[in-house]
């Protein structure tokens, strides 16, 4: 991604802009505090931001001048918070306000609540929203606050400063850390739902689907189901999602893991490309992951790989991810096609479902472009349409 290579004072201003705008959109679901704006930055790119701003004050001025982005008040903590809409992220944001907390209802207790906030008495319940130059809102001077908060907005009143009634910082989530504290049960124990497989036997799963892969589902496992890391490893993992997963390393797991499900999604190789592996290499050791499960008496489903974003264009290691994927389509006779959801028609990366830059993983020497929350989204709806589209079709997938 272009987003690691400062040239110019004018290139370094755009990337800037860009990663706050990313952070600023990764929290739009409840909007971001400017304390929160600074510790997720400072987690994304390593750099504080008051190292460059210097003040609050001049960091909140040069949030007010960037294009697309705006804040208002929560009357019930007196928080100032900050949202970015623009004509290219518009999409984007309306995706992540508009989606379900995964799971919802009674049951869905033990999954990941993204950035909730505390609630409070609703005195003053309003809010005002303040469009800075540049919004592309509904005209010049305008406020769209029923869209964005379903709430008419009363006439703006002056605000207590944020850092007065500012909720405790423990009641929200970040979005680029582990959860930890008291929200954590007690290490290796989750109550499994009806949904999902023994967590204690199988590990993650997705709609009683065993789920094996790399730092990309572990993320999923992790932030997106709600499964908990497994403890006492140097690496992160929860059980056969494992950090730095390679090819190779798979079919070991799977060789000696001691239970497997029928039912098993897979998506591993991503490693084994950032590693620089030969095609030959790749396509030997994915011939043997295969050869384990089919010892287990499973027939995988395996997933092809989405574009890795570390960098675009027609690379090396682009086309073997291509000529892998079309190995596994070839090969394998239960397969999910996810590359084909990560890009455009004509071919390139969708990057608005990646992180905005390279980040360093437990397992592995290589810097990964994860998915973001969007991506992460995107590909549960897209393996979930495929598992129900399969149950209607093949009485092979059948599980009820």
């Amino acid at each position: 991604m272009g987003l690691l290579a400062p040239t110019t004072s004018c290139d370094g201003e755009e990337e800037l802009q860009v990663q706050l705008r990313s952070v600023i959109i990764t929290r739009s679901k409840a909007g971001a505090t400017v304390d929160e704006i600074i510790d997720d930055y400072r987690e994304l790119t390593g750099i504080h931001l008051l190292d460059r701003f210097y003040t609050h004050s001049a960091l909140l001025n040069y949030l007010f001048g960037m294009e697309g982005v705006w804040c208002s008040t929560d009357g019930a903590h007196g928080l100032m918070l900050w949202f970015c809409r623009t004509a290219r992220t518009k999409h984007v944001v309306d995706m992540i306000q508009a989606q379900r907390s995964p799971r919802g209802g009674p049951g869905g207790s033990n999954y990941r609540r993204y950035m909730p906030r505390a609630t409070g008495a609703p005195v003053n319940n309003f809010q005002y929203c303040y469009s800075t130059a540049g919004t592309q809102m509904g005209g010049p001077g305008t406020v769209e606050s029923q869209d964005l908060f379903g709430d008419m907005m009363p006439q703006p009143q002056p605000a207590r400063p944020y850092r007065v009634r500012r909720a405790p910082r423990a009641e929200r989530r970040h979005p680029y850390t582990r959860r930890s504290g008291g929200q954590q049960r007690s290490a290796g124990w989750r109550q499994s739902r009806s949904d999902e497989l023994d967590f204690s036997m199988y590990g993650p799963s997705y709609h009683r689907h065993q789920l094996v892969g790399d730092d990309f589902f572990l993320a999923i496992a992790k932030w997106e189901l709600g499964f908990s890391f497994d403890p006492g490893h140097d690496i992160d993992m929860s059980g056969l999602c494992i950090s730095g997963l390679t090819l190779s390393e798979a079919a070991k797991r799977v060789e000696m893991a001691p239970f497997i499900a029928d039912h098993v999604l897979v998506n591993v190789g991503t490693v084994d490309l950032l590693h620089g592996r030969a095609m030959i290499d790749l396509i030997h050791d994915f011939n043997q992951l295969v050869a384990r499960f089919r010892e287990r008496n499973v027939e995988p489903i395996m997933t092809t790989l989405t574009p890795i974003a570390n960098s675009g264009g027609r690379t090396t290691m682009a086309e073997r991810l291509l000529k892998l994927n079309e190995y596994i389509c070839r090969t394998c006779p239960r397969t999910i096609d996810l590359w084909k959801h990560f890009v455009h028609a004509d071919g390139t990366v969708r990057f608005e479902c990646f992180q905005p830059g390279p980040r360093k993983v437990s397992g592995s020497i290589m810097p990964h472009v994860l998915w973001n929350k969007l991506g992460r989204q995107h590909m549960l709806g897209v393996l979930g349409n495929e598992i129900a589209a399969q149950l209607t079709t093949s009485e092979e997938w059948r599980y009820y």
